[in-house]
Parts: structure tokens; C-alpha cells; sequence
């Protein structure tokens, strides 16, 4: 096509839609809006059952350990039994996947999300947590305390 034909392609454009462009741009045009439906009241939530939330929840601790041990092999080498409490971390990771993937199918046929599915366990998680640590002296004491608890739960390992 030669540039003449395009320039003059390009001006009858304009000149057919530079009326609509007009009225769009003119504040003072009003423009015809359908009212809005009346909104409906949103469904609650279904909540996770207290398997699947534990599920979540400890899937969630488990692969947090597993990527801290991948992710930070020097922490581990520096102590005398660092490989074997990295193997063991890096398998809760493994371990901690799998639970997450079956908790975000139960979620999902319940119409969760997968953020759902991990806030409500983690949520569900750490209030158990929470009420399983008792007579702790102090913070330091508590964590340690929590920490048991955690692992007791997530891994079927601990005293």
C-alpha cells in the first residue's frame, strides 16, 4: 500500500470515530449506567476438617525444615552429626510436601483456596501448639517447649 492511501485510510478513521472520541472525552456528556443488582450476602467459608488443618499445618513446619536444610548445608556441616540431621530434615521436607498436596485437594473440594488451606492450618496448628506448652519459665523455655510439640505432632517422633 502506498503512503498516500495509508494517510488517507488513517484520516477517514478518524474522522468517523472522532465523535464517539468527543462525547467520551467530555466530562459533561452523561453517560447511561444500568443500576447496579442488589448484592448477595457472601457464604461462609467452609472450614478444613482437624485432620486435613494438622495436615496443613505440619505439611507447612516440614517443608520449612526440609528447605532450611537444603538451602543451608554449612549450618549442618559444622556439627559432628550435621549430615544425619540434615538427611533427616531434608526427608521431613519430602514428607511435608506430600501432606501439603493432600491438604490442598481436600481444601480444594471443599471450594478452598490453597492459601486458604495453608492459613487454616497453620492457624489450627499453632493454637494446638499453643495450648500443649505449659509451666514454661521463660521465652526461651516456651520455644523450646513449642518446639517439642511440634515435632511430637508433625512427626510422630519426641518424648
Amino acid at each position: 500500500m502506498r503512503p498516500s492511501c495509508l494517510i488517507a485510510a488513517s484520516l477517514a478513521v478518524s474522522a468517523l470515530v472522532a465523535p464517539a472520541f468527543a462525547n467520551a472525552a467530555d466530562v459533561n456528556v452523561k453517560a447511561q449506567v444500568a443500576p447496579l443488582p442488589a448484592a448477595k450476602p457472601l457464604a461462609t467459608a467452609p472450614t478444613l476438617s482437624a485432620a486435613t488443618s494438622e495436615k496443613a499445618g505440619c505439611g507447612a513446619v516440614l517443608l520449612i525444615l526440609g528447605k532450611v536444610a537444603d538451602g543451608y548445608p554449612e549450618v549442618f556441616a559444622k556439627q559432628s552429626n550435621g549430615k544425619t540431621v540434615q538427611s533427616m530434615l531434608s526427608a521431613f521436607g519430602f514428607k511435608g510436601k506430600a501432606m501439603l498436596d493432600e491438604a490442598f485437594a481436600e481444601g480444594g473440594a471443599l471450594g478452598l483456596t490453597p492459601s486458604q488451606t495453608y492459613e487454616a492450618g497453620v492457624a489450627s496448628l499453632l493454637s494446638l501448639a499453643k495450648s500443649e506448652v505449659t509451666g514454661a519459665s521463660d521465652p526461651s523455655a516456651a520455644g523450646r517447649q513449642a518446639s517439642m510439640v511440634l515435632m511430637k505432632r508433625c512427626t510422630g517422633m519426641g518424648g
